[in-house]
């Protein structure tokens, strides 16, 4: 159950907080007192939009929190509760907050959340009912759900769709195997023109680097072969080479170590640098004789980086992506030339998947159409209690192809007037209509409803007197196992509330805001006999009021 909603500058709200009860809470008021505001900022904390022209004052916070008693069986059957609540806690506070910069703070139990986890978590904790939310109702998918979750069939519906799952695997497999075979052998053909242009060349880095270097000294043979050449002239001339140097150098260091012993390590490095220099010099040798000049080889390698160009353009833009796409290729073309085209073993397969499936939502079927005449009966007894006199009512099922639910198609029909044929629920149904029709539904579903919370605005359209009655006999019925929070203007209504609250206006400070109050048994007697009489509370109104209040017990 809510047991507490405090708002701050919401709509003409300042700061109210009001603390709900079980059972029946109502809230009454004038037209245009803030009734359907403050269910608006319930909504809001639950993570609906917030229009930001319903902000009291624009340079200020404004803030929502609710305050949720959670049961031990909801804790159980909803796993994402369990996120928020501490163990053996049983408290849920929502705290949502819009701020003036115009950014949105949504918490549970302090802990920040999503919009989505929000609304989730508001599905599962409560029911709106308003003008609004009555046109789900009139939408033929909910029909199948309201129908399942009387029918029993949890265990059948599990069944049915762990085979349909493998059933629409399999179909799929089946698509795919079919489109390969259709496009297999084009495929083929086009892979092979890839891979055959994709091997005329080594894709490997180090291949493709050596390539341009070969490249790039075939470009400028010519002057690798005078710089090379003038250097090793320069090193083996005779008299002012490095062999030349050499020879000097020694006839210098000789003297040194006949009279320095310690001099020899001169000796000893100018050998190395002499072996150093013969190296050198033989290389350059080597280099100038194979330093080719060929116009054929020159050809050849320009033409192979053109492939790699050619490649990288097409499969690019770098060497590693040419590779990937090769790897890729390579795979799906080994893919298509193993693969068998053969659907006649998935064939069989999907046969039997289907005959099961058909088996399954056969049972499925009569089930719900079982259910389907005791929803007949109960919705129409309902109905004729709450004033549709006359009213028809059927739940029709339909064959349709084999689906995640079975092969059932399900739709609410309605006659609400003598003489007139069934129809859809949304060609029919008016407003006051569609919210009794709603609240005798939630009287078949008691028992198989999970939510605890049901909020209602504008359940007493287009009735009164005794159909006020009844329906508030009904309402105290469906909250003497949840919690009911109810909008409404009618006395007979509002005389069955467990804790009833006034809204009204008032001024403060020149400026008007909305305010709530809990009636005592002594202010419940004026404001039911204010409902029934108008601005003023007659004696006679009272007197009335009293024995409603009485009736009611």
């Amino acid at each position: 159950m809510i047991s507490q909603l405090t708002i701050k500058n919401f709509g003409l709200f300042d700061h109210i907080t009001i603390e709900f009860s079980k059972g029946l809470n109502i809230l009454s008021g004038e037209t245009g007192a803030g009734k359907s505001i403050l269910i608006d900022g319930l909504r809001y904390a639950l993570g609906e939009r917030l229009d930001p022209s319903q902000i009291r004052d624009p340079q200020q916070p404004c803030t929502v929190e609710a305050v949720f008693e959670i049961s031990k069986k909801l804790i159980n059957d909803y796993e994402a509760m369990s996120e928020f609540l501490p163990e053996k806690e049983t408290s849920l506070i929502i705290n949502r907050g819009y701020l003036p910069d115009g950014r949105n703070r949504a918490k549970i139990n302090g802990l920040s959340v999503t919009l989505t986890q929000l609304k989730e978590l508001g599905n599962h904790l409560l029911d709106f009912h308003g003008p609004h939310d009555h046109q789900l109702l009139l939408s033929s998918g909910v029909h199948l759900d309201i129908l399942d979750r009387l029918s029993d069939i949890d265990e059948l519906k599990n069944e049915y769709q762990r085979a349909y799952r493998k059933y629409a695997e399999l179909t799929k497999n089946r698509e795919e195997l079919n489109e390969l075979s259709s496009s297999r052998e084009r495929d083929i053909s086009i892979l092979e023109h890839q891979i055959r242009e994709l091997t005329q060349v080594s894709l490997k880095e180090e291949d493709y680097s050596e390539l341009l270097e070969k490249q790039t000294r075939l470009q400028n043979s010519e002057k690798l072969y005078e710089y090379a050449s003038q250097l090793k002239n320069t090193l083996e001339n005779d008299e002012s080479g490095i062999s030349a140097g050499f020879t000097k150098a020694f006839t210098h260091i000789k003297p040194l170590n006949k009279i320095d012993p310690a001099t020899s390590i001169l000796n000893e490095n100018l050998s190395q640098i002499q072996e150093k220099s013969d190296e050198m010099l033989s290389y350059l040798r080597h280099y100038l004789e194979n330093l080719s000049f060929e116009p054929q080889e020159a050809n050849e390698i320009n033409k192979l980086c053109d492939i790699y160009f050619e490649l990288k353009r097409k499969y690019g833009p770098g060497l590693e992506d040419v590779t990937a796409f090769y790897q890729s290729a390579k795979k799906k073309y080994d893919t298509l030339l193993n693969l068998k085209i053969n659907s006649t073993e998935l064939n069989k397969e999907i046969s039997a998947l289907e005959k099961e499936l058909l088996r399954i939502a056969q049972k499925i079927t009569k089930k719900r159409k079982t259910t389907a005449d005791s929803l007949k009966e109960t919705i129409e007894q309902e109905l004729k209690e709450l004033g549709i006199m006359h009213v028809r009512f059927e739940c029709r099922i339909e064959k349709a192809e084999l689906n995640p639910n079975g092969q059932d198609q399900v739709m609410f029909y309605i006659s609400p007037n003598a003489g007139e044929d069934l129809k859809p629920l949304a060609e029919i149904v008016s407003s006051g209509e569609a919210a009794r029709l709603m609240l005798a539904l939630k009287k078949a579903l008691i028992k198989v409803d999970p939510i605890p919370i049901l909020i209602f605005d504008e359940i007493d359209a287009q009735i009164g007197g005794r159909l006020g009655t009844i329906t508030g006999k009904k309402l105290k019925e469906l909250s003497t196992n949840r919690q009911v929070i109810l909008i409404t203007h009618l006395p007979q209504i509002a005389s069955f509330a467990d804790t009833h609250f006034r809204i009204y206006k008032k001024v403060e400070n020149n400026r008007t805001l909305t305010a709530v109050e809990e009636l005592t048994p002594e202010a419940r007697i004026k404001e039911i006999a204010k409902m029934m009489s108008g601005e003023k509370e007659s004696a006679i109104a009272v007197t009335h009021a009293q024995e409603m209040l009485a009736q009611a017990k």
